[in-house]
C-alpha cells in the first residue's frame, strides 16, 4: 500500500458548492484489469465541477470521492490482463465502459448500459482507496485522476508511446481524453459535418475548440464561434472560425438574430457546449430546417427542454445528445485527427 496525495470531494454543505480538500490517501496495488499510473497532468472539466457539487444520489454520485477524468501520465504497474500497456509507457486516460453490452459491441461505448455507474459513481471496492481508514469512492470515469497516482481500469487507458516524445508533452494532450474528444466527435461522428455544412459552436472551452478544429479539418463551409470571453473568441479565429459572436457586447440582442444576420436560412449544424438553457433554445431557433442540434453542455438538473411539437415536426430538425463525442477511445481515429 502506498500513501499519496489526492483531492477528495466530500458531500457539499450547500447545493452547487464544493467541499474538496487535499488529503493523504492510501492506495493499494492494481488488480488484474488495472494499471497504476503516475499522473503528470490532468484537465479540469465542467463535469468534475458539477458532479463534485451535487447531493449524494444525483445520477449515482457518492461521497467521499476522488474526481478527475482527463488524466495523462506514465504507467508504473500493469495488471496481468492488460495487454496494451507496459510499465514506463506514457498513457492518456478517458472514460470507462463494460466492453460487453450491445452498445459497446457496436462501437458506441459512450452509451454503455452501465455508463453512469462506471463513470459518475465509480467504485468503492476494487480500487482500494482509503483516507484515515475511511473508504473513498474512486474509479471516477475509471481513473479518478485528481491524485499523484491512480489505479486505472483497462478500458479507460490508451497507450500514447507513439504520440508522446517527451513526458512534458503529457500536459498538452491530457484534454484529449474528454474535452477535445467530445468536441471532435460531435462534428465527426454525430453530425458528420462536411464541406456543405455551416456550423455554429456555442461555448469555447476545450470541447468547443475541439469542435472548431475538427470542423476546419472537415472543410465545413462556414464556422460561427460564440462566447463572452474575448481571449477565447480571438483563439477561435486563429483556429479557423469564420465568424465570431461576442454575447457580452452591448449591442448583442439574441443568438438567433446574430446568426441569421450571417446566414439567412440558419446553420445546418449547431453544437452547444454551454448547457445554458437560453443558449440551447436559441441554438435550435438558429438552425435551418433539417438541421442538427447537438447538446453537450450539462443543463441545470431538473430543467426540461420544451419544443413546440408542431413547429418541430414541420422543421425536420434533429436534436441529439452527445456523450464523449460517441467516440471509442481505444481506436486510433482521435490521434489521426490531431495530426
Amino acid at each position: 500500500m502506498n500513501q499519496i496525495k489526492a483531492i477528495v470531494a466530500h458531500e457539499p454543505t450547500e447545493v452547487l458548492t464544493r467541499n474538496w480538500s487535499l488529503q493523504d490517501v492510501d492506495l493499494q496495488h492494481p488488480g488484474d484489469d488495472e494499471v497504476l499510473v503516475e499522473m503528470y497532468a490532468v484537465g479540469v472539466c465542467h463535469t468534475d465541477i458539477v458532479l463534485g457539487s451535487v447531493p449524494t444520489g444525483t445520477v449515482g454520485v457518492q461521497y467521499p470521492k476522488v474526481l478527475g477524468h482527463e488524466g495523462a501520465g506514465i504507467a508504473r504497474q500493469v495488471g496481468k490482463n492488460v495487454q496494451s500497456i507496459e510499465p514506463g509507457d506514457p498513457v492518456l486516460l478517458s472514460f470507462n465502459s463494460c466492453a460487453s453490452c450491445s452498445q459497446c459491441l457496436e462501437s458506441h461505448p459512450g452509451y454503455c448500459d452501465t455508463f453512469a455507474y462506471r463513470n459518475y459513481t465509480g467504485e468503492q471496492h476494487s480500487t482500494n482507496v482509503r483516507s484515515n481508514g475511511e473508504k473513498i469512492w474512486a474509479g471516477f470515469f475509471g481513473q479518478s485522476s485528481f491524485a499523484q497516482y491512480s489505479i486505472v481500469h483497462k478500458t479507460s487507458i490508451v497507450n500514447a508511446k507513439d504520440l508522446i516524445q517527451d513526458p512534458s508533452e503529457l500536459k498538452l494532450f491530457a484534454s484529449l481524453g474528454c474535452g477535445f474528444q467530445t468536441g471532435m466527435g460531435a462534428i465527426q461522428n454525430i453530425t458528420q459535418a462536411g464541406p456543405n455544412d455551416t456550423v455554429l459552436i456555442t461555448g469555447l472551452g476545450a470541447v468547443g475548440m475541439g469542435a472548431i478544429m475538427t470542423a476546419v479539418n472537415s472543410q465545413c463551409k462556414s464556422i460561427i464561434a460564440v462566447d463572452r470571453v474575448q481571449s477565447r473568441l480571438s483563439l477561435a479565429k486563429e483556429l479557423g472560425a469564420i465568424h465570431i459572436i461576442d454575447t457580452s457586447e452591448p449591442n448583442f440582442t439574441s443568438l438567433k438574430e446574430s446568426v441569421h444576420e450571417l446566414i439567412l436560412t440558419g446553420v445546418t449544424v449547431a453544437i452547444d457546449t454551454t448547457g445554458v438553457p437560453e443558449i440551447l433554445e436559441q441554438c435550435i431557433q438558429a438552425t435551418r430546417k433539417r438541421g442538427k442540434i447537438v447538446m453537450i453542455g450539462v443543463p441545470p438538473f431538473g430543467w426540461d427542454l420544451k419544443v413546440p411539437a408542431t413547429e418541430h415536426l414541420n422543421s425536420g430538425r434533429a436534436i441529439m445528445g452527445c456523450i464523449m463525442g460517441d467516440c471509442d477511445s481505444q481506436k486510433v481515429g482521435l490521434l489521426q485527427v490531431v495530426f
